[in-house]
């Protein structure tokens, strides 16, 4: 069985040992600690898919874009059909103004993973942001009726239908991510622009009656 050194150097664990100490560390936070547990997993392991993609990951935290884009790439030469790993690559074309690639990894993404809810909504987000509303409406529906209480999900598709004017169905689905997410403070946000914007609107009207 494969044996990489633990954190202090004077135990091995097993290489699902260690990623899962990696993955504990990177989920707190301590990137550094994550990074070289990674980085000794692939010294025993070369091709360990997860490592791979879990270290381009990281890499994207830390801002080290190339690295991250050649090791998701890396990920997915070595496992086609891995879907995070196409999901992930696309978070990273988005944050690069590549839409249209972001759009065609989230895609892959589902076909290997029809179910997979927050690839839904990535696409959704690069969608809107290329001004296509009604793709991303419909990407936001698909992943809420995967996980109906995707809060992200709600006050995503509020934001679209707004910017098509459907205030009611807006006000509708930022209800819905509060009564999912109470202090959710973005879409608290959201609600109140539209109920201000309609008292403003009331308070026009009397005026010039």
């Amino acid at each position: 069985m494969n044996k990489a050194e633990s954190h202090s150097g004077q135990q091995t664990l097993t290489i699902e040992q260690a990623l899962e100490l990696g993955v504990q560390h990177h989920g707190a936070g301590r990137l550094s600690e994550a990074e070289r547990i990674y980085q000794q997993i692939l010294q025993s392991v070369p091709d360990h898919i997860e490592a791979i993609h879990l270290l381009g990951v990281l890499a994207h935290q830390l801002g080290k874009t190339d690295s991250a884009i050649k090791l998701l790439a890396k990920a997915i030469a070595i496992a086609p059909d891995y879907a995070d790993a196409h999901n992930n690559l696309g978070n990273i074309l988005q944050d690069l103004g590549r839409l249209d690639e972001a759009i065609a990894s989230f895609r892959k993404a589902l076909a290997i993973e029809p179910d997979y809810a927050g690839a839904h909504i990535n696409l959704g987000v690069a969608l809107k942001k290329l001004g296509r509303l009604d793709e991303a409406i419909a990407s936001y529906g698909k992943a809420l009726a995967i996980e109906p209480d995707y809060v992200e999900a709600h006050h995503n598709l509020g934001n679209a239908l707004k910017e098509l004017g459907r205030m009611d169905e807006a006000v509708a689905s930022y209800v819905a991510a509060l009564a999912i997410k109470p202090d959710y403070a973005k879409a608290h946000s959201n609600l109140a622009r539209i109920i201000h914007g309609r008292l403003e609107f009331v308070g026009e009207r009397r005026l010039t009656c």
